[in-house]
């Protein structure tokens, strides 16, 4: 009978050893936002991509990733300059709220769109695998389940747009409660099916208590790389002015 509930109380105590890792991950996406961040510069370089495989993606991101160098602006609310040149042609694009605006100026080319019923479009600090309060104004996140990314322990959130009538495309996302990076994100289309899956890799803390991936991977649904991309030169908050995020 004692060798009994010793037995009982040994599986006991090995239960909670095992699950409170698990019980103690935060499940309200707030614990996630990354509000220190207000800003950052950056510069990208591509390490390698697949332009048949990234087009299965997103056919617009091939020319971003032709010019393999470029530098990036971020800035709160959700104002993103990225500037790259090749062989004497030279691009900016910059996306500030909705809008999102393209110039070429050897090529005489500047466009404008606005995203506001396509928030999926939009590009985002989400691209990079964080999750800023401004994105959170116009998502909704239900945690779905704790996970795993490369041995991390995750939550897992389904992060789905406010108004599901102008998009209905999700995103399921993977974060580390100690970095609040998201680890691991599956994009899904309009009709539910996979797009791509993202991998944020070789985490750093780039100031006091603000961690970012400095390589993106994108994958397709059938498991191929599309495109490579590090981060180099990372400097946060220093107070970019918004007139970097017009054209």
């Amino acid at each position: 009978m004692r060798a009994l509930c010793a037995n009982t109380l040994l599986v006991a105590v090995a239960l909670i050893v095992v699950s409170s890792p698990v019980f103690a991950i935060p499940t309200n996406i707030e614990d996630y936002e990354c509000s220190k961040l207000k800003d950052f510069t950056a510069t990208m370089t591509v390490v390698k991509v697949n332009e048949n495989e990234l087009a299965k993606i997103n056919r617009d991101a091939i020319l971003l990733y032709r010019f393999k160098t470029v530098n990036v602006k971020y800035k709160e609310p959700n104002m993103i300059r990225i500037e790259g040149e090749r062989e004497g042609t030279r691009a900016t694009f910059v996306m500030n709220g909705p809008y999102q605006y393209v110039s070429i100026p050897k090529l005489h080319m500047v466009t404008r769109r606005d995203f506001g019923d396509s928030p999926g479009k939009r590009k985002s600090l989400m691209d990079l695998g964080l999750i800023s309060p401004y994105y959170m104004t116009y998502t909704n996140a239900t945690f779905m389940r704790f996970g795993s990314v490369d041995g991390v322990q995750c939550a897992v959130f389904n992060m789905t747009y406010k108004d599901r009538n102008e998009d209905t495309s999700h995103h399921i996302v993977y974060i580390d409660p100690k970095t609040k990076v998201v680890l691991r994100r599956e994009s899904y289309s309009q009709e539910g099916q996979l797009q791509a899956i993202y991998f944020y890799k070789n985490i750093k803390e780039v100031a006091p208590g603000i961690w970012m991936p400095t390589q993106v991977v994108a994958q397709t649904t059938d498991r191929k790389i599309a495109a490579i991309t590090d981060y180099k030169n990372i400097k946060v908050n220093t107070d970019l002015p918004d007139s970097l995020f017009k054209l």
